[in-house]
């Protein structure tokens, strides 16, 4: 049965089973470890024997964070924090 180990981006639970910390090593099917592997948060360890360079390893796609277009002077709102909280009701 081939063997995973848990990465750093693995949640609570990892396949079903509880995360006990980066590096834990799981025996999974391949298809108990199929999702988990496109998400990142396992990766496999060669068998003993087995060559490393046997599977490519795919990087993922760096994270972009989109940035707000700017908007023009003239048409820049200069309100103030206050003037967005709801206004108090009377007491009478």
């Amino acid at each position: 049965m081939p063997r995973y180990a848990i990465t750093e981006r693995a949640g609570p639970f990892v396949a079903g089973i509880r995360n006990t910390g980066v590096g834990t090593v799981l025996d999974l099917t391949e298809r108990q470890a199929e999702h988990e592997l496109r998400l990142g948060t396992l990766v496999r360890l060669p068998e003993p024997g087995e060559s490393v360079a046997s599977e490519p390893r795919v990087q993922p796609p760096p994270f972009v964070a989109a940035t707000p277009e700017p908007t023009p002077a003239g048409e820049q709102e200069t309100r103030s924090a206050a003037s967005f909280r709801k206004p108090k009701r009377s007491t009478t």
